[in-house]
């Protein structure tokens, strides 16, 4: 072996500091700081730019190398939790009735602390039984529910979650919006994929696992796409009156195995009917036919898997299955010529995706049989994505007034 190409950088006694250090991202990351320059927080630049906007700026880059990196997301998304917990333990940390049991918390020894994690783990323990210790764990949970990701962010949440339902009642709908960010030519487009929206071809639809493949290898890119969507539906359908006026909602977000995110969403509507009003509204034909007239026209579904498939039934009462490609349908319905490439309308971009993924099954599963979805994982944080809004901002439906009336 060459040992003049060989460069060691050995490991210190003492941890770098990673407040105000340019230098520690630039020395983890060389092939992504050229040159060494370009790092956040450097005291050497005429305006200061904050963490978290420098780091999204870096992963908007052109190129993509920053979002593109395995690990650079996950090393910057730890220093935003241990700077989030150390400043909320700073802030904890100067109040009065924290000063009263710092005593206390001081007593505490290795012992006690080993003793109430094994119960923990055991689910034995009990917060009575030591005081300073349940003080110090107090104060743990009051600092974790501040930092993202976190096991106690999420019972912070359920704390909002009850404040909400004090404030506003009980929910009238519980709802989940998952978006197939693999199947959608948007989410390829964010991802740098070249797509003319407004005419999708043929050639361009790649099988499902090659579109996995680019949609994993671009966190940020999904993201803006989950975003925008669920923004656009919140909007339009939500807020715009597709379930009635909307006074309130309350959503969270959390991530499937493989890494897709979905909303979870509570909404409050704005009238006082109860479900014994529903009953006994419902005996009225009028009313009842109003309803129906309402779910049929909001409620939708598409088995696209379904759709190149059909049935037929020979002489001998034997059922044959005939598999036809419905892009193959689109060359026949509208003939062209042999130069000129396929344009699919926006009613058949998906059905021809489900297509693609349906000839290259094959394809799309790997030597370990992995599936392309996996069960959600349900260890995985929940964010909140929504908020209550007020109800003079709301609109309540134009599209058919008889259905507001009526409810």
């Amino acid at each position: 072996m060459d040992v003049e190409n060989v460069y060691l950088i050995p490991h210190s006694s003492k941890p770098v500091n990673e407040y105000f250090n340019p230098k520690l991202l630039a020395g983890l990351y060389a092939t992504l700081f050229c040159y060494g320059l370009g790092a956040p927080e450097d005291q050497t630049r005429p305006l200061t730019i904050n963490l978290r906007e420098h780091i999204r700026y870096l992963l908007s880059y052109n190129d993509r190398r920053f979002e593109k990196n395995h690990s650079f997301i996950f090393v910057i998304f730890n220093l935003l939790q241990r700077r989030d917990a150390c400043f909320h333990a700073q802030l904890i940390a100067t109040k009065p009735y924290f000063r009263s049991s710092a005593q206390e918390i001081h007593s505490l020894n290795t012992s006690d602390i080993e003793a109430a994690l094994k119960n923990i783990s055991t689910k034995t323990y009990n917060i009575g039984s030591n005081k300073a210790l349940g003080k110090l764990l107090n104060h743990i949970k009051t600092i974790g529910g501040r930092v993202m990701g976190s096991t106690y962010s999420r019972t912070s949440l359920r704390t909002h979650l009850h404040a909400m339902i004090f404030n506003q009642s009980l929910p009238n709908i519980f709802l989940t919006l998952n978006p197939a960010d693999i199947h959608s030519p948007i989410a390829l487009y964010f991802a740098g994929v070249k797509l003319d929206l407004d005419n999708v071809q043929t050639k361009q639809l790649m099988d499902a696992y090659k579109r996995a493949e680019i949609i994993a290898s671009h966190p940020v890119a999904t993201a803006k796409f989950f975003h925008i969507l669920i923004s656009n539906i919140l909007d339009t359908m939500i807020l715009g009156g597709v379930v009635g006026p909307v006074k309130a909602y309350f959503g969270t977000v959390e991530s499937q195995g493989r890494g897709s995110l979905h909303l979870h969403l509570l909404i409050w509507l704005d009238h006082d009917l109860k479900p014994a009003d529903m009953k006994t509204k419902i005996r009225d034909p009028s009313f009842r036919e109003n309803l129906i007239a309402y779910l049929e026209d909001i409620i939708k579904e598409d088995l696209d898997e379904f759709k190149d498939t059909y049935v037929f039934e020979n002489l001998d009462g034997i059922r044959d299955f005939f598999n036809f490609n419905i892009a193959y349908f689109f060359y026949i319905a509208a003939p062209r010529s042999l130069n000129t490439p396929t344009r699919l309308s926006s009613d058949n971009i998906y059905a021809a995706l489900r297509t693609i993924d349906l000839a290259g099954l094959e394809e799309n599963t790997n030597e370990n049989g992995i599936r392309l979805t996996p069960m959600k994982d349900q260890s995985s944080p929940s964010i909140p994505s929504a908020s209550p809004q007020r109800t003079e901002l709301l609109q309540t439906p134009k599209h058919d007034q008889s259905i507001s009336s009526m409810i």
